[in-house]
C-alpha cells in the first residue's frame, strides 16, 4: 500500500477544533495525525484528555457520534501518553485506523503489537532522536512504519528540526532498507529537501500545513517538493 507522503498534524484543544482543522484539509488528504497528550510523556494536554472534553470522546468511543467526518478519513493517532497501552482499546472503538507508539513510552511493545494485530489495526512505532535505533529491532517487521521525530521536545507545534535528524534517518534505512520511515516535527518546504535525500518518504506536517491561508494548497506545494526530491 502506497502511504501519502503529507499527512497533516493536528494538536485539538477540543472536538470543535479538530473538527475545524478537518473541514480545512477535507478533500485534498485521506489520512490525517491527530496527536494525543495527557500530560504524562509529552508536557501539554490535548483534546480529548481536556475537562469536558472527555464527555465529547465518550460519544465519539461508543458510536453515539463518531468522529467528524469519519467517513472521508484514515485517522492515525499518536500517543503522545505514557502507558499507551492502556488506551488502544478506546481508541480502536473511536475508529482509529493505526496508531503510533513511541517506544520510549511503555515497556510493553510485544503485548501492544499482539493487541493490534488481534484488533486488525495498524501499529507505527515512533522515537525521539536521541533514542538508539536498537530499540526497534524486535518489533520494526511488523511497524506500518516508523516515524522520526524531529526533535526531543514533543507536543508542539513549530518546532525546529534538530541537527542530526537525517543522519538517524540514514542509520534506520541503513539496518532497514525496505522500511517506511517518517519524520515528525520540523517538516516545512525548507526542510524536505534533506529528509528526503536521507530516505525519508512520509511527513506529519502540522505548521507548515495549517499556518497558511490555504492547507490544501500548501500541502501540494509540500507534496511537489517531495516528489522533486525522493529517492524512490
Amino acid at each position: 500500500m502506497r502511504l501519502q507522503c503529507i499527512v497533516p498534524a493536528i494538536i485539538p484543544d477540543s472536538l470543535e477544533h479538530l473538527r475545524s482543522r478537518l473541514k480545512e484539509v477535507h478533500g485534498a488528504v485521506k489520512r490525517v495525525q491527530i496527536d494525543v497528550m495527557n500530560g504524562t510523556y509529552a508536557p501539554r494536554t490535548s483534546w480529548p484528555y481536556i475537562g469536558v472534553e472527555r464527555d465529547a470522546f465518550e460519544a465519539v468511543r461508543k458510536d453515539d457520534q463518531g468522529l467528524p467526518y469519519w467517513q472521508d478519513f484514515e485517522f492515525e493517532i499518536d500517543l503522545l501518553i505514557k502507558n499507551p497501552e492502556e488506551s488502544i482499546q478506546q481508541w480502536a472503538l473511536a475508529g482509529a485506523a493505526c496508531l503510533i507508539f513511541h517506544v520510549e513510552s511503555t515497556e510493553k511493545l510485544e503485548e501492544i503489537q499482539k493487541e493490534c494485530f488481534d484488533r486488525r489495526l495498524e501499529m507505527a512505532l515512533a522515537l525521539k532522536p536521541s533514542t538508539n535505533i536498537d530499540v526497534l529491532e524486535p518489533y520494526v517487521h511488523r511497524a506500518l512504519f516508523v516515524q522520526v521525530m524531529g526533535s526531543d521536545r514533543i507536543g508542539y507545534h513549530g518546532v525546529s528540526l534538530e541537527e542530526g535528524v537525517a543522519n538517524k534517518i540514514r542509520e534506520i534505512r541503513k539496518r532497514w532498507p525496505h522500511l517506511t520511515v517518517g519524520v515528525d516535527i520540523g517538516v516545512n518546504a525548507e526542510t524536505l529537501p534533506e529528509l528526503c535525500a536521507a530516505g525519508a518518504t512520509r511527513f506529519a506536517a502540522g505548521s507548515a500545513v495549517f499556518n497558511f491561508g490555504s492547507p490544501e494548497g500548501a500541502i501540494a506545494h509540500l507534496e511537489s517538493i517531495v516528489s522533486k526530491h525522493s529517492k524512490e
